[in-house]
């Protein structure tokens, strides 16, 4: 009777906490970084706010920091397809983009803040 007590106690303890990580995963945890809402919004900042050609394409995506039930997911990817002659003399070209994504407070919205890293080259000196 004991083991029947456990085993009933144990599968509900398996039940609620499956349910728990269902309802936080599809209410709290915002789209990874290769999901294309995700991408379609950090696409749409570099060519809004940093001006850059719509054309750019976001390659070899990681992720940094995020998972099934996190919070918000931390993630970086190169940049593809910058013709350095279509930026503005002395700009630096553009090499890795870093993202954040997260819902609001209300859990309504996807954010995503987006940071870009020049492109580094190197370059022989004597």
């Amino acid at each position: 009777m004991l083991r029947l007590v456990v085993a009933v106690a144990a599968c509900a303890i398996v039940a609620s906490v499956a349910a728990i990580a269902t309802w936080l995963r599809t209410n709290v945890v915002p789209p990874d970084c290769e999901d294309p809402r995700t991408l379609a919004l950090v696409h749409r900042r570099l060519t809004d706010r940093f001006k850059l050609p719509s054309g750019i394409t976001l390659d070899n995506i990681r992720t940094h920091a995020g998972g099934y039930l996190a919070f918000r997911f931390a993630c970086e990817a190169d940049l593809h397809g910058i013709n350095p002659d279509d930026l503005p003399p002395g700009t630096p070209i553009p090499g890795s983009v870093y993202y954040v994504s997260e819902l609001t407070e209300d859990g309504q919205r996807q954010e995503v803040s987006v940071r870009i890293y020049p492109l580094l080259t190197l370059e022989q000196v004597q």
